[in-house]
């Protein structure tokens, strides 16, 4: 399987709500611990 190069660029508040007014999906993912952060920052999530 190919990995993707993902460019992380922080997230603001105005952003979300830029997408919320255009009607774009908001997808988040929560990690209520290190590991599981770890592995769905590698995951590239």
């Amino acid at each position: 399987m190919k990995e993707k190069k993902v460019s992380k660029k922080a997230v603001s508040l105005a952003d979300l709500q830029n997408k919320k007014a255009s009607g774009d999906k908001i997808t988040m993912l929560t990690a209520y611990d290190y590991s599981m952060a770890r592995v769905i920052d590698e995951a590239g999530l």
